[in-house]
């Protein structure tokens, strides 16, 4: 990765890290996001773009609806009528490569963790990981067989730390809904289930 790059996805990294929940859930959405958008502002008759999505038989069901979301009739007319022309198979099955938008979100996440992980070695980042969510689990079994030394004991110490203070607050919310305790105000903890989701299974907004 060359220096300018590293520095912008640095940047980008610390950023996301300070805006709640999993960094990579939402740096990745935003890589698919200007892939999609660029698709369809500067690629739709593009060839060689056209030819590699009827290669993959289309995205996968949920990079179809963010592409659908974005609203351009034109533009999605154009690709699925390419993708709605495709042979059957009797498996069903009408391409035999992978969806281009998850391709673009591996690599964001790769080059991200990259840069995580050098910079909570050398310690760089690790004041805001400690003040974040930090990843959720998805993407931490992603993360963690590809770390090693110091930025896999740093991510193992401070996910534990997370979990841990993630499941005291939905004892709280659990012990305030108890009819004895129901008058006490609520904290924090108030939004933790929604927190917990986002930690177990990533979060749906950014996909």
């Amino acid at each position: 990765m060359r220096a300018a790059s590293m520095h912008m996805t640095y940047h980008e990294l610390k950023e996301a890290l300070a805006l709640g929940g999993c960094a990579l859930c939402r740096l990745s959405a935003r890589a698919v996001e200007r892939y999609l958008r660029g698709l369809l502002h500067e690629f739709v008759n593009d060839a060689g773009v056209r030819e590699r999505l009827r290669a993959s038989g289309g995205f996968c069901p949920r990079h179809s609806w963010r592409l659908q979301r974005l609203g351009d009739p034109l533009g999605i007319s154009i690709l699925w009528r390419d993708l709605l022309r495709l042979p059957l198979t009797a498996s069903g099955r009408r391409g035999s490569s992978a969806c281009p938008a998850c391709e673009v979100a591996e690599e964001a996440e790769k080059r991200y963790l990259e840069v995580l992980f050098e910079h909570l070695g050398a310690g760089g980042l690790r004041e805001e990981y400690e003040t974040s969510d930090g990843l959720c689990l998805p993407h931490l079994a992603e993360a963690l067989p590809r770390s090693r030394g110091e930025a896999r004991r740093f991510l193992l110490e401070a996910e534990s730390r997370k979990l841990s203070g993630l499941a005291a607050e939905l004892d709280e919310i659990v012990r305030k809904n108890d009819y004895r305790f129901r008058e006490e105000p609520w904290g924090d903890e108030k939004d933790a289930w929604i927190r917990a989701t986002r930690k177990l299974a990533g979060d749906s907004t950014e996909v």
